[in-house]
């Protein structure tokens, strides 16, 4: 069998085309261009030729959706349009997405000039490149990609096809490799070799000199030499120092740095010299996978860079790692196990092909290197590493050291700094199952998010198809009789002649019955809490898609119904465990017990510990409910589908005594943990009543470079006249501006409305509006859009007040529509404004104020930034609090 045959010969046209309609177009035969063509496609001639030169061989386009309307203008018959763009993340994932010039920038590829014929000649040597590239993929991975792509509205896969054709397999050879899985030496690339003797920690901590510290982040420092443009800032040197003292002298600290900052590099820097000089480890924690990475891939190499001491040597390399949580990984079992699988989507197919092509280079096996759709993001969770599976004793590739997530384990283990994620770090405290390593010191940026992330972990959410779907993957009974029982039940026969033992028959007859039974409860549970929720009595007028489970709820008849249907899916689920039970008992008793045994067992335990804590959870929630957490409802609306969850009440004095209490010294740092110049209430929220704090301001001059601007002639947004009022001042402000605004909503339906009601006016005056959840991008895309857009407004709800950095006149404007107070009727705020004497001044106003410095952040991301925040809420200078927004903003100009 010949697995590298001559290189494809293709013929075919490259096509690019301008916004404006026109194209450029390179007919090639090979390595060699033929015909070039330019011009409009409603041009007689030249869209004549452009069909002639499309017909019949493939169209190369670095946008092929454009590329398709052109070809339809000019007349063209259902061409075939490949996506050189996605054919490039396909075989290469670390090809930065984009564009055109940032996929060929990366691969070296250069064409002299500019306009659409250099952009069709670059398109063109991507191909010939790529073309190389599908050249030299192994047979296998060919088959089960062609096999994969059958059915696909996927116009690549017929380049996957001619090059499988070309191999000219016999059916034995297709049918052999077929069966098998295209896993080589590439799955043991990358893992760790012997586990590194780790050197004792100092006993006593050697302190760090914060002048050394200050010395290193100075204008003519190494760091500044490896960062072009650098800019000493006082502020991060001033942080550094903070930091540095806090590490020596272990304790608290809350540091509130402000834009501009570079918070990242005052932390680290000091966090590495502490770690080498003392054999320390350093975890840090932030808000998202995305900042991990960034911390990871920016700031970790400039500090390698100022870790040189001065006689130009460091003592030892500094290690680090990104650890994220297990849903992150892939698992290398589960993947086997999804290739070969029948009840395949769209998006599994798609995922599996995109894996295929990234596991042979992958070192990581972390999903952040892959560029998935929506879809395949949810595909992605029967590939990902789940706690049932993620142990030596259940997964053959972690016994080996393999594992993507042991490898990320063990690579923590091996390092001075560890870049976690908040989800990761709390949900540690609530797992039996810890991922993290021990560790010395607790850096935690981004720390205003610190109280949600931890009611959200500690707390927990059931709906109705997960448990489902948890149950059809123990036992689907049927026709197709698929799920971990009846393969375990194939594995005992096949090991005793195909015979059952007498005394499993009658159990396997009352699990299959009970387990019908417990699917058909937990759909008449759900239905009850459905129920509840269109209970217009209960909701009281409130939020139609939440409802609190207070004792006035419990006291009615719609609840005690409630109870009475788990109390029916209890009895079933006890006969479920009693068979989960008794099956793993025969697999770990057969003879020699295989490893396919082994694994299954393991599984059956896993699905065991599920159940019996979903059975923990609602007893508790529906039995015995403590004062110490909140139970609600959500759900409801046209979707009829509802969920059950619970949240602590307060997390203070557990994050006091299981996260803070343990390291030698915690650093807690935002842009926004002060309230008025006070860290009163970061700190009793976050259980750190005798931490340290300092505000370090911002190295940019707010008072020169930002107008904060709030009308005085607007309703309170409570009042009749205000929607009507606020859209015009929105309008007047935008096109004033021609675009370059940001208008920031609390709700997504006043986004919606105000959306509605702008979207034509603004198109009339040239004005392109993007608004989240309407436009149907990503928050990447649509910020990207806006970004590059010369006339663009951009509409955004919670993902756009904190996170996004739009340097330039872009964003000349933040438009806040409202103050952003917490929703009174949310299950958790509700519960938790019931512990203070005035909650609306000690929490609801706090939490406020906090919201909005985060949206101000917005608007002036560097030095020469100008513009202005409009705030369409005249109660920040008209009501009583309105000072406490105003005091803990950045200095500034308030009209």
């Amino acid at each position: 069998m010949a697995d590298a045959p001559a290189q494809i010969r293709l013929a075919g046209l490259a096509l690019v085309s301008s916004s404006g309609g026109h194209f450029a177009a390179l007919a090639f035969d090979g390595d060699t261009v033929v015909e070039q063509i330019e011009g409009r496609p409603d041009n007689a001639d030249t869209g004549q030729r452009l069909v002639e030169l499309a017909d019949g061989g493939p169209v190369i386009s670095d946008a092929p959706r454009r590329a398709l309307e052109v070809l339809s203008r000019a007349g063209a018959r259902t061409p075939v349009v490949w996506d050189v763009l996605e054919l490039a993340a396909l075989l290469v994932p670390a090809c930065p997405s984009g564009g055109l010039d940032r996929a060929t920038a990366f691969f070296g590829i250069a064409v002299d000039g500019s306009g659409l014929l250099a952009r069709a000649q670059r398109t063109l040597m991507l191909f010939e490149l790529l073309a190389t590239l599908v050249d030299q993929i192994d047979t296998q991975t060919l088959l089960h990609v062609t096999r994969l792509g059958v059915g696909l509205d996927w116009p690549l896969r017929v380049l996957f096809g001619e090059t499988l054709r070309r191999r000219a397999l016999s059916p034995l050879e297709t049918g052999a490799l077929a069966a098998g899985t295209p896993m080589g030496a590439w799955v043991a690339q990358g893992a760790p070799g012997r586990r590194r003797h780790a050197s004792s920690p100092a006993p006593q901590p050697a302190p760090l000199d914060p002048a050394d510290v200050a010395r290193r982040l100075a204008p003519d420092a190494d760091i500044a030499h490896a960062l072009p443009g650098y800019e000493a800032r006082h502020e991060q040197v001033r942080m550094a120092q903070l930091v540095t003292e806090t590490l020596n002298e272990g304790g608290q600290l809350l540091l509130e740095a402000g834009t501009g900052t570079g918070k990242g590099l005052a932390y680290l820097l000091p966090a590495a010299l502490h770690a080498l000089k003392n054999t320390r480890r350093v975890v840090v924690s932030t808000a998202t996978t995305t900042l991990q990475d960034q911390l990871f891939d920016q700031d970790l190499p400039l500090v390698q860079a100022g870790l040189v001491s001065r006689n130009g040597h460091t003592s030892e390399p500094l290690r680090a790692t990104v650890l994220k949580g297990r849903a992150n990984y892939l698992c290398l079992r589960r993947w086997q196990t999804m290739l070969h699988a029948g009840d395949l989507s769209a998006s599994d197919r798609m995922l599996l092909i995109k894996t295929l092509f990234w596991l042979p280079h992958t070192i990581t096996g972390d999903r952040a290197e892959l560029q998935l759709s929506p879809a395949e993001e949810d595909s992605w969770q029967r590939l990902s590493a789940i706690t049932e599976a993620c142990t030596p004793l259940r997964c053959a590739y972690h016994r080996v050291g393999v594992c993507f997530l042991a490898r990320a384990r063990r690579a923590a283990e091996d390092s001075h700094i560890v870049i976690a994620n908040h989800a990761l770090l709390l949900s540690d405290l609530a797992s039996r199952s810890r991922v993290l390593p021990d560790y010395d010191v607790l850096i935690v940026d981004e720390a205003h998010h610190l109280e949600d992330e931890a009611t959200h972990q500690l707390g927990w959410r059931l709906g109705e198809r997960e448990l489902l779907n948890r149950l059809e993957r123990l036992w689907s009974p049927g026709p197709g009789d698929s799920g971990a029982v009846p393969e375990a039940v194939g594995l005992i026969t096949a090991s005793s002649g195909f015979h059952l033992h007498a005394e499993l028959r009658p159990i396997l007859e009352r699990g299959e019955q009970a387990t019908l039974q417990l699917g058909s409860a937990i759909r008449r549970f759900f239905e009850g809490l459905v129920r509840l929720l269109a209970d217009a009595e209960l909701l009281g007028g409130g939020d139609e898609t939440a409802l609190r489970v207070t004792h006035a709820v419990r006291a009615g008849s719609s609840w005690q119904a409630v109870e009475q249907l788990w109390a029916e899916a209890v009895e079933h689920q006890q006969v479920v465990e009693r068979l989960i039970v008794e099956v793993t008992a025969e697999l770990e008793a057969l003879p020699g017990a295989p490893e396919a045994a082994r694994d299954l067992a393991a599984e059956l335990s896993g699905h065991l510990d599920y159940w019996r804590e979903i059975r923990r959870r609602l007893h508790v929630c529906i039995h015995l409910p403590g004062p110490g957490a909140v139970y609600w409802i959500s759900g409801g609306g046209r979707f009829r589908s509802a969920w059950l969850n619970a949240a602590p009440l307060e997390v203070a004095s557990l994050l006091r005594e299981r996260l803070f209490a343990l390291p030698e010294a915690t650093i807690l740092v935002s842009a926004t943990l002060a309230i008025g110049g006070s860290f009163d209430y970061m700190k009793r929220r976050l259980g750190l009543d005798e931490a340290g704090a300092e505000a370090l301001g911002s190295p940019f001059d707010y008072a020169r470079a930002a107008l904060l601007y709030v009308p005085n002639d607007l309703p309170d947004p409570n009042q009749p006249g205000y929607q009507g009022l606020m859209e015009r001042t929105i309008l007047d402000v935008v096109t004033r501006l021609h675009g370059r605004t940001l208008v920031l909503f609390t709700s997504r339906a006043h986004l919606r409305t105000t959306y509605q009601a702008l979207r034509e006016p603004l198109a009339a005056q040239g004005i392109k509006l993007l608004a989240q959840g309407i436009d149907e991008s990503s928050r990447t895309r649509l910020l990207e859009a806006f970004r590059r857009g010369s006339r663009v407004v951009l509409f955004g709800t919670n993902a756009f007040w904190e996170g996004i950095d739009v340097v330039g006149e872009a964003l000349s404007c933040v438009m806040v529509t409202r103050l952003p107070f917490a929703v009174p009727t949310d299950p958790v705020y509700a519960a938790r404004a019931e512990q203070f004497d005035d909650p609306f001044s000690q929490y609801a106003v706090p939490q406020a104020v906090l919201r909005l410095k985060q949206g101000f952040g917005r608007l002036i991301r560097s030095r020469a930034d100008r513009g202005g925040v409009v705030v369409l809420d005249r109660r920040l200078i008209t009501r009583f609090y309105g000072q406490v927004f105003v005091r803990s903003l950045p200095a500034c100009s308030l009209r």
